[in-house]
């Protein structure tokens, strides 16, 4: 897990596509106070809730389009 997010990785279109979400994201969408970090249950749930809109987000990435809806704006392709 990179520092402060955590690692996502699924196939589209033949291919492996890896992501990280920030843990500020979840938290700040989960609504928890600033500085205080989700549990590992609490991302992983909200992942696993948002998983539809992540990948989405990160084929978009992968193919070049940064145009992508708030909050997944702050996701990120993790370089290989």
């Amino acid at each position: 897990m990179s520092k402060g997010a955590y690692r996502v990785s699924f196939e589209a279109g033949g291919r492996r596509i890896r992501g990280l979400v920030p843990e500020a994201l979840v938290a700040e969408t989960l609504g928890l106070p600033n500085a205080t970090r989700p549990e590992h249950f609490d991302v992983y749930s909200w992942i696993a809730h948002h998983r539809k809109n992540i990948e989405s987000a990160l084929v978009k990435m992968s193919q070049g389009d940064n145009r992508v809806k708030k909050p997944y704006d702050l996701l990120s392709l993790e370089e290989e």
